[in-house]
């Protein structure tokens, strides 16, 4: 909107703006007597007395492109203007019905957008040199962001590894991606699916999310969601559903993103719930726990019916045997996979492949292995990548110290000690079953030997357990140890750390897996020592020889849920019995020996019946080059630090760096806006990849996370240095000369899931006018102009823009056309980008559609469906005034 004084004659029905009480909205005209003009608000319901001559009011005037609103609360976009007996009277195009619209002045609604560039000049309002380049440069920044293919991948608070971003980028950008994440233990399944939700966010392609986890799981995936990805889950157990079914409301509604355990699937009510919400996205993890007899995975497969994006994760996707995984991918793609012994020969036929995969691998043939993989691989179905084929883990060494006899916490109590002392510059965790031995553990070393170590178990809360875990990271005032419960094997790693200390034996060999798994991790540099106490005639000493017998100490354990199953009675009953007369040693030598001849037998099984071609499918490194680019492209640290830091000056918060790796974050009195996220107490930051990922407890800030989102957002959106005035110091031009700067915003409309942004960003085209109106837009660089450029306070700032308000206006009108060139140009250059990129997409799945069964007719119809509603938005841009600055020449 603009707005200019033309003359002193005021004509009832005009809708003129208070410079002084722009919070007043828009006045209308009602009477001119003799020298006094009388304007009602209707906003305020006042009546206000102005001297015609003098009045501190400015004419209100919609442009063409810009968007009004009627006094009835509907909206429209202003086509044309035209003037009647002294009234405006705009035509348009209403936006909720796309009618076109006759509104004379009179009929817009009293509340005004003043915020709008040349609103604020009128009267007066301008803000400071430094907020209107900050602005500038948020919009560079936005633009930059929004068309990255790297958005979404760089924020996780993880090392960017690989085959993870290949997994990632390889299913986050699919229309409707319905897939079953198998990697093995330790390479990140959960990492690949965080990385997906949140690309997926970022882009517009999914809002409402349900990930549904084993019960145990349920913390963890709430933590490792919120502390590694920002994204703050909502819990619904049975309890939080009676809750929110207490108002009256569909029970999942009120939550975008919501975490469910497989219980809930058991109960009838709150199961039929979730199908009353349209989610985007379907997460479910561990679903080899969840067997095809079961009522519950009935449910679950009411569940993919319903939601068109579907995430399945698993580390052992046979483990149930092949007709159970058979019915998992039958949850993906029910049309794809309809007879079982047609999979087995299919199966079959793909595994007599992998031999000749393997040589154009091993010759670095990366376009014929392509051809082949593409041609016959199951990847569109299935990622399954293994400890062989990505490489990078560290050797375990197992350190196994046989006790005397005696007291077992005692006798182990001293052995720890020792193995501190003989260790003083170590990290150490040690994990134990229950919280009370570990504050037995803790009360023991800090009385008898003045030995500190930090505490980690389920009683703590979020907060105490972030600061437990700092306290024993921190390389300069750290203790040498943590001691943790059975929870401590669970959602935290600890990959600065190479010695586990496995005070006690669990039963079960999985738990066993997940607390070596909290060092024995990739990215893990040096080896793993475990120690393990062995205390005569006690469970452990069962529990170790059973756990050697299955080799579960010094490799990955992927059959000891398997074993579990088997000898689980054995174990339990040799346990109760190992210290009382019913002991019987022979029945140890028999376990041991079936358990190592059962262990071949399983590993044997599950070598032969690895798919090669699937696992060279699911990464392939050639791929990733455009992807790392990116990603380098994108992070940028110190720019961003640069940008935030100026950031949090302007809006009033204090940022003190403590050293070269953090700093600290604390809003002051002078706050501008609410700022989510940030406590009173302030908090830690950090833009450091290395040092966010062994300090959990300082945030980590990238372009992905809300914090800068917020900041591009308060600064491209809201009215915060849309307007300036600038001295330039010329002597070679006249004092007084003039021009005036103006950024238009561009923005193309179009459905979330379409993720326009990717091809057309938010654009922002500059326009450089001199004061007759001419257009130096090319002749004059921005950043030429930016250095000649200073400072002028407010009360000359506002002289000046009085002076030349109504100047303004008829630059403004005349600056819409170069706009609107460059805004041409930009549109032809994504279209023909967009129809490039999807026309070859579209021609590969079509022609990969004739030899590989696993492309879906749905994934041929989203591009073609993406790709004409992209152009159907192209066709109605929308351009903006979003930004003015003038500048006037005042030499020293």
């Amino acid at each position: 909107m603009v707005a200019r004084t033309t003359s002193t004659q005021f004509i009832p029905g005009q809708r003129w703006l208070s410079e002084t009480e722009m919070e007043q909205g828009l006045g209308i005209v009602t009477e001119q007597q003799g020298r006094i003009v009388t304007v009602f608000f209707p906003v305020t319901g006042e009546d206000r007395h102005y001297a015609c001559h003098d009045a501190p009011l400015a004419r209100f005037r919609l442009l063409p492109d810009e968007q009004g609103q009627h006094g009835d609360g509907w909206t429209f976009r202003v086509t044309s203007v035209s003037e009647q007996a002294g009234l405006l009277v705009y035509q348009g195009i209403r936006t909720d019905t796309n009618t076109s619209v006759t509104v004379p002045e009179v009929q817009l609604a009293a509340q005004v957008a003043t915020h709008h560039p040349l609103t604020r000049i009128l009267a007066g309002k301008t803000d400071r040199l430094d907020m209107f380049r900050l602005r500038q440069m948020a919009h560079h920044h936005l633009q930059r962001w929004q068309q990255s293919p790297a958005v979404g991948l760089i924020g996780a608070r993880v090392d960017l590894l690989e085959h993870q971003l290949y997994v990632a980028s390889q299913v986050a950008d699919r229309h409707h991606p319905r897939v079953l994440l198998a990697d093995e233990v330790g390479l990140g399944k959960t990492i690949e699916a965080g990385l997906i939700i949140q690309r997926r966010r970022l882009t517009g392609r999914a809002e409402r999310i349900l990930i549904c986890v084993p019960d145990s799981l349920a913390h963890q995936w709430l933590v490792e969601l919120l502390r590694r990805f920002n994204l703050n889950f909502s819990l619904f157990d049975q309890e939080r559903c009676e809750q929110a079914a207490s108002s009256g409301e569909v029970v999942f509604a009120s939550e975008q993103l919501v975490l469910i355990p497989q219980s809930l699937l058991d109960h009838p009510f709150w199961s039929a719930e979730l199908l009353e919400v349209d989610w985007d996205l379907l997460v479910a993890d561990e679903v080899h726990q969840i067997k095809p007899a079961e009522p519950r995975f009935q449910k679950l497969q009411q569940l993919t019916q319903h939601i068109d994006s579907v995430l399945l994760l698993t580390a052992t996707p046979e483990q149930a045997g092949l007709e159970a995984h058979f019915a998992r991918l039958q949850l993906l793609d029910p049309d794809r996979f309809v007879d079982y012994e047609a999979f087995l020969a299919e199966q079959e036929r793909y595994r007599d492949l992998a031999p000749q995969a393997e040589a154009l691998a091993a010759a670095g043939d990366d376009a014929a292995l392509d051809d082949l993989l593409d041609s016959y691989g199951t990847g569109r179905v299935m990622f399954r990548n293994s400890r062989r084929h990505i490489g990078g883990f560290p050797v375990r060494q197992l350190h196994a110290e046989r006790l005397s006899s005696g007291d077992a916490l005692q006798v182990r109590f001293l052995w720890l000690v020792e193995l501190l002392k003989k260790h003083k510059q170590q990290k150490f965790v040690l994990i134990c079953r229950t919280p009370e031995m570990v504050l037995t553990l803790h009360e023991m070393l800090r009385v008898q030997h003045g030995i500190h170590a930090a505490v980690f178990h389920e009683h703590l809360t979020l907060v105490e357990r972030d600061r437990a875990a700092a306290y024993f990271a921190s390389p300069e005032d750290g203790c040498p140890l943590l001691l943790c419960s059975e929870i401590g094997s669970e959602g935290r790693n600890f990959q600065f750390a190479q010695h586990l200390i496995l005070f006690d034996l669990p039963t079960h060999p999985d738990l066993l897996e997940q607390r070596i798994g909290r060092l024995d991790r990739i990215g893990q540099q040096q080896a793993i020592h475990l120690h393990v106490p062995i205390v005569p005639n006690t469970p452990e000493e069962i529990l170790f020889a059973w756990y050697q017998a299955m080799d579960a100490f010094t490799q990955p354990n992927a059959i000891g849920s398997l074993l579990y199953e088997q000898f689980e009675q054995v174990i339990q009953q040799l346990c109760q019995t190992v210290a009382t007369p019913e002991f019987d040693q022979a029945q140890v030598e028999q376990l041991i020996q079936a358990t190592q001849t059962q262990a071949a037998a399983l590993r044997a099984a599950a070598d032969a019946g690895r798919d090669r071609l699937q696992e060279l499918n699911a990464y392939r490194p050639h791929h990733l080059q455009a992807l790392t680019q990116a990603i380098d492209e994108l992070q940028r640290p110190a720019e961003l630090e640069q940008f935030m830091t100026e950031f949090w000056e302007r809006f009033g918060v204090d940022y003190e760096r403590a050293d070269e790796h953090y700093g600290w974050l604390r809003p002051t009195e002078y706050l501008r806006v609410p700022l989510a996220g940030v406590p009173d107490e302030g908090l830690a930051i950090t833009f450091s990849r290395s040092y966010a990922l062994i300090h959990d407890d300082v945030t980590f800030l990238t372009w992905d996370h809300p914090f800068v989102q917020q900041a591009m957002e308060l600064l491209t959106n809201d009215v915060f240095g849309c307007t300036a005035v600038a001295k330039l110091q010329n002597k070679a031009l006249a004092v007084g000369v003039w021009f005036i700067e103006l950024h238009f915003s561009s923005r193309v409309l179009a459905p979330r899931q379409l993720a326009v942004q990717e091809f057309y960003p938010h654009h922002n085209f500059r326009v450089l006018l001199d004061s007759k109106g001419r257009d130096l837009t090319d002749k004059v660089a921005a950043e030429v102009l930016e250095r000649q450029l200073h400072f002028v306070d407010k009360k000359q700032a506002k002289l000046i823009l009085k002076q030349l308000r109504s100047d303004c206006q008829q630059h403004i009108q005349g600056a819409l056309e170069p706009a609107e060139q460059q805004q041409q140009q930009a549109l032809a250059q994504a279209s023909a980008a967009m129809q490039q990129q999807l026309e070859r997409e579209l021609t590969r799945l079509q022609q990969l559609q004739q030899r590989n069964p696993y492309v879906r007719p749905s994934e041929i119809l989203a591009i073609q469906h993406r790709q004409a509603g992209l152009l159907e938005a192209f066709a109605q841009p929308l351009l903006q005034l979003d930004a003015a600055r003038i500048i006037i020449n005042i030499p020293e």
